[in-house]
């Protein structure tokens, strides 16, 4: 495997990575907003909004679990593993320290995403 196609390959990652984080992002923005604008539309009439408006808002402003993330990095420590297997010379180190980094960073997310830190039993529950 040659440089390019190793290079070709962590950009195509990191770029698919952060399209679908914008999508995602674009589309929480979204749904936020239309929540927003029923809200505004009910007060404006004179009526209280229904408290499931208010209780999806919280739960869109909650904190996400960092799946995508473990994702890319991931895909990201597969790429430079994949260069510090096929390449030799002075350069190996260097892919070898940023493979091992990004196998941590990429567990570490997975961990996260699965421990769910920072959240009560209480929150899952409701």
């Amino acid at each position: 495997m040659e440089n390019t196609t190793i290079m070709l390959f962590i950009f195509g990652a990191v770029a698919i990575g952060m399209i679908g984080q914008g999508w995602v992002s674009l589309l929480e923005h979204q749904r936020r907003r239309q929540t927003l604008d029923v809200i505004k539309a009910a007060l404006q009439a004179g009526k209280e909004p229904p408290a499931e408006l208010y209780a999806l808002l919280k739960n869109d402003s909650a904190p996400r679990a960092p799946w995508g993330e473990a994702f890319v990095f991931g895909v990201l420590a597969i790429g430079f593993w994949l260069a510090f297997a096929f390449m030799d010379g002075e350069r190996r180190m260097a892919f070898l320290v940023i493979a091992a980094t990004m196998t941590v960073t990429s567990l570490g997310s997975a961990a996260f995403a699965l421990l769910k830190p920072g959240r009560s039993r209480d929150d899952e529950r409701s």
